[in-house]
């Protein structure tokens, strides 16, 4: 993360428990080119908040020099209960005197607690000890916040997955692309996985676009009228 006192204090957090990068960081980390005021982390949710809250707080103990908040009005906390009710009422909690604010999430935005283990078995591990959620699941994470960033990250993180997923259909099985458009599926997707030489991958491919279209998706209209028109081969 290359600030140094956040960096340890995430270190001291992955000691003990499994972290997973969230937010600008994370967009970040997957080759987003742009700045970022504060981090986010997902602390694994463990069995209980008051669990949840007594690791954070045995961190925190070890850094004297820092305050934890809840939001909307940083309001400080400072007894493990406390946490614990933060954890609860808004999934997280802020830590204050790093480099730059660092949020520590419980329950992310968008995505439930039971999520964990499923999106851990998906992450990639950075240098720093944390892992880094896979762009598809940092996608679900940035869905209805309304923030004008989180359109740019929105934008960033489907052009990447429209190449590796695109990429990996224009040569999957048929059970490797069912895999894939079960996870991700638009139309610039399906019309990559049209290109793979396998005929019931194609068919699969144009089953998807058919029931985005009937959604309304007009791109994938526009797609299926391209394929309706052309020559037959």
């Amino acid at each position: 993360m290359e600030s140094p006192q956040l960096d340890a204090f995430v270190r001291r957090l992955t000691s003990e428990r499994r972290v997973l990068l969230l937010g600008g960081l994370a967009v970040i980390a997957h080759g987003h080119s742009r700045a970022t005021k504060d981090a986010d982390i997902w602390l694994e949710p463990m069995s209980s908040a008051d669990e949840w809250a007594g690791v954070l707080a045995a961190a925190w103990a070890d850094f004297p020099n820092l305050r934890l908040a809840r939001l909307p009005h940083w309001t400080p906390l400072a007894t493990r209960g406390e946490i614990a009710v933060a954890a609860d009422e808004t999934g997280m909690v802020r830590v204050i005197g790093l480099e730059c604010p660092l949020d520590v999430f419980r329950k992310p935005n968008e995505i439930e607690i039971e999520d964990f283990e499923t999106m851990w078995a998906r992450s990639t591990l950075k240098d720093d000890g944390v892992y880094l959620l896979d762009a598809v699941d940092l996608l679900v994470s940035k869905e209805d916040t309304g923030r004008d960033r989180d359109l740019a990250d929105k934008r960033f993180l489907e052009v990447k997955i429209h190449t590796d997923f695109g990429a990996k259909l224009a040569g999957a099985s048929l059970e490797e692309a069912r895999a894939l458009f079960a996870r991700y599926a638009d139309h610039v997707v399906c019309e990559r996985a049209l290109a793979n030489p396998d005929a019931a991958v194609r068919s699969l491919a144009r089953g998807v676009l058919e029931e985005l279209a009937a959604q309304g998706d007009w791109f994938s209209r526009d797609v299926l009228a391209r394929l309706d028109s052309a020559p037959q081969q």
